[in-house]
This record gives structure tokens, sequence and C-alpha cells, in this order.
């Protein structure tokens, strides 16, 4: 099981109907929006950090590691950045409770991810993993995290539809063939690092890569309709990136984001820690007609 926490106000607006098949809405956020700014920068120096001991095997032209440079990075708007949804897997963690709950006020989701569930647009692009937490992990363990992520992304191009393709641009232009590995380890990779001071989130993220909807980005893929790239649409791409939304946080900052749906299957129950909230939280469910879905309360 998943825990994923929340105010009561968002609670209410991830709920949408049930049984539905996009019965839960979550807002995958977009990375450059987060409150740390510095932590997409984390990864990043990781991976660039631990590729060379990986690449020593490699010929010149098939190496990535001076790729992640942070200060290119971020100023490149043709870049994929990673949209993530945060979940969790303890429903009594005190720390998640004070910084994602509204301090206790607020509610936790428990969710099933062992239900069947099936993304929207190009799902095979939504992957779900756990934070690594510097500091808490060893250098040998990171470092065979991004091995086996470095291959897995290769192994992905070269098993995948367009296989064949893949193949022959390894063969004939293997340095474009590494910065496809270097696009997934950057959109699903990097964004799995966290400080060691965040640990106690313990936290699971669900990441969604895609291109920012830059006139320099909807140009490019606009003069490439009707085409595909290693099995994706480029017009299923294109409507992805322009599927992005905006709200504001009390403070006026401008947060990116993409609606993530999900089965209301997937919801198993709430939990709240404020009892003089229970009687809102079960109007919220009984309104969306979530009636089976219990709520109890942690002490």
């Amino acid at each position: 099981m998943l825990y994923h926490y929340t105010s009561i106000q968002a609670f209410e607006g991830i709920l949408r109907e049930s049984p539905s098949e996009k019965g839960l809405c979550f807002w995958a956020s977009r990375y450059d929006c987060f409150g740390d700014k510095e932590e997409y920068k984390v990864g990043i120096e990781a991976i660039k950090n631990l590729l060379p001991k990986l690449e020593e095997r490699l010929q010149p032209d098939r190496r990535v590691a001076q790729s992640f440079d942070w200060e290119s990075i971020k100023v490149n708007k043709m870049l994929p950045m990673p949209y993530v949804i945060s979940l969790t897997k303890r429903n009594k963690n005190d720390y998640m409770w004070k910084e994602y709950a509204d301090h206790g006020h607020g509610v936790v989701l428990a969710l099933d991810e062992k239900q069947n569930i099936s993304f929207e647009g190009i799902s095979h692009m939504i992957m779900l993993k756990p934070c690594l937490y510097k500091g808490l992990i060893s250098k040998e363990q990171l470092f065979k995290e991004i091995e086996a992520e470095y291959f897995y992304g290769a192994l992905g191009l070269l098993s995948g539809p367009q296989k064949e393709f893949a193949l022959e641009l390894l063969q004939d232009y293997p340095q474009a063939f590494v910065n496809l590995i270097a696009m997934y380890l950057l959109g699903y990779v990097a964004p799995r690092f966290k400080e060691e001071r965040y640990n106690p989130e313990e936290e699971i993220r669900i990441i969604y890569p895609s291109q920012r909807p830059t006139p320099e980005v909807q140009t490019m893929l606009n003069q490439l309709k009707g085409t595909s790239l290693f099995g994706v649409k480029i017009d299923d791409l294109i409507n992805m990136i322009k599927d992005e939304k905006l709200r504001k946080r009390d403070n006026g900052d401008k947060v990116y984001y993409k609606e993530l749906f999900l089965p209301s299957k997937v919801l198993t129950k709430v939990y709240i820690k404020d009892a003089t909230q229970e009687s809102r939280v079960k109007a919220i469910l009984d309104k969306r007609n979530f009636k089976n879905i219990d709520v109890e309360i942690i002490k």
C-alpha cells in the first residue's frame, strides 16, 4: 500500500467520482517549481560524479557524463522536465503529517498500487521510483543504482518497438544513442536523489518527464507531426506537452503541473488525525460517491 499526504482542500479536488476510471485526479508538480530549487541539482551532480566510473569501459564517443552540467541543464528549455507526485509507504509518519497534511489537520489517502492501472496518454513514460537519500546510502550502492538504470535505459531502446532503428543508431551514431540514455537518466534517475535531511519523508515518486510547452519545443514538434519516435507518436507527445496547467501558491508563486488520473478503485481508505474533521471528510466522500471508503482516525 502507498500513501499520499495532503490537505482536505486538495483532497476534495482529488476526488472526482466513483466508480470511474478517472475517479482520482492527482497533480504532478513540475520539478523546477519545487520549494527547494536546488533539489534537481543534487541528482544531476550525483550522476555526473558517478557516471565516469561506469563509462571507463566505453569508447570516448559513447560517454555522456560531461552532459550532466547543472548550469547548462537548468537553462536548456528543450530538455524534458520531471513532473512528480509524492507518495510514501507509511501512514503514521509524523514528519509527513506535519509537512504535507496541513500540520495534522489534513488527510492521508491509502492507495493500492497492486491494482491494474492504465494511465491516459503515453502511459509507459510514467514510472514509480523510490527516492535515494544522499548520506544514507553508500557510494557503491548509488553506483549500482545508476549502473542498473543506465543499462535499463539502453535495454529499453534496444528491445522496444523501434529496436532495429535503435541498433542502427548505436552502430552508426553511438553518441546520439547514448544521449538518449542520458535523457532517460535526466528524466527518471536525477529526480530520485534527495538530501539526507529529507529522509524522514521515506518518499516514493510517480515520475512523469515531459518537455515544457515553450515556443521552441512546440515549433520543433509541430514540424514532426504525423511521425513517431521509438514508438511514441509525435502527435501524442504534442498533446501531452500542451496539457500543462498553472496554479498559484498562497504566497503567489507559480506552480506548473499536469493532471494524472487514476481509477477510483485504487483508493482503499482515508486516514485523519484531527477527529474534528471526520464529518467533513465523510461528507466529501459521500458527495463524490465514495461511500464505501472508510475514514480511520490515527492516534
